[in-house]
């Protein structure tokens, strides 16, 4: 009985890990991959790149990784006046979709509505078949234009030409905030970003493992990290805790 009711248990917890990785809907986009598409790997932070000023609240590049959460301007992160941030996918990759459909979406949130570059950093497969006249400063990421605050879309295919679908393939994304626009100054100086999500992505882990939280195909002190950060919150009870996302 004991053995029955646990099987049990493990069944029920990987039928709620494999719809946690069907499609899910943020700020009215549907994401294929659901909370896989986003980002998860801080690789730079650098609030001061074009001099700055920095913020002084919304300092923690952690807070742009994972799935939106929405008008909770305390669980952002400001670039700075000028500040770059670059963020890696690591269970998932960035393609493009071979049509007019959006392939990337920046969650940008706040009072003062900023605009951002955006440069993508092609694997060594795809920056063989783009060549290197896309990486205006020869750092690594294809510089594919300018989003303009808010939630922000843009199309890989309207930059890169005449590829398939799933023929390009991306695994980090640089946003640099406007030096030129938006505020100068104050304590969330610099675009406030809440999530970059891929809606043209592939699941690079194909399994469902029981306790892989983040979708990267094991179960270590990240997942661990990621329960820990919500331990004890119930949403029933106080559905304004920042954790609690709505399922729209």
């Amino acid at each position: 009985m004991k053995k029955f009711a646990l099987l049990t248990i493990i069944s029920i917890f990987n039928l709620f890990i494999a719809a946690a990785a069907e499609a899910d809907v943020y700020g009215g986009i549907e994401f294929p991959e659901g909370a896989v598409s986003f980002a998860d790997e801080v690789i730079r932070f650098e609030p001061l790149y074009n001099g700055g000023p920095a913020p002084t609240e919304n300092t923690n590049p952690q807070l742009a990784l994972g799935a939106p959460e929405g008008l909770a301007v305390n669980r952002c992160t400001s670039l700075g006046r000028g500040g770059l941030i670059e963020l890696a996918f690591t269970n998932n990759v960035l393609i493009n979709s071979g049509n007019s459909d959006h392939d990337l979406h920046i969650f940008e949130i706040g009072a003062d509505v900023e605009d951002t570059y955006v440069a993508i950093r092609p694997t060594a497969e795809t920056a063989q078949l783009l060549g290197a006249q896309y990486d205006a400063n020869n750092d690594g990421f294809y510089e594919i234009g300018k989003v303009y605050g808010s939630t922000a879309s843009i199309d890989i295919d309207s930059v890169f030409t005449g590829f398939g679908p799933g023929q390009l393939v991306f695994d980090a994304v640089q946003l640099i905030d406007d030096y030129n626009e938006g505020n100068s100054s104050g304590s969330t100086v610099g675009a406030d970003i809440d999530a970059v999500g891929a809606i043209g992505t592939f699941n690079l882990c194909r399994y469902y493992l029981v306790g892989d939280i983040n979708f990267d195909c094991s179960v270590d002190l990240v997942d661990f990290a990621l329960m820990a950060a919500n331990w004890l919150v119930d949403c029933n009870a106080d559905s304004s805790d920042p954790t609690c996302i709505p399922v729209e």
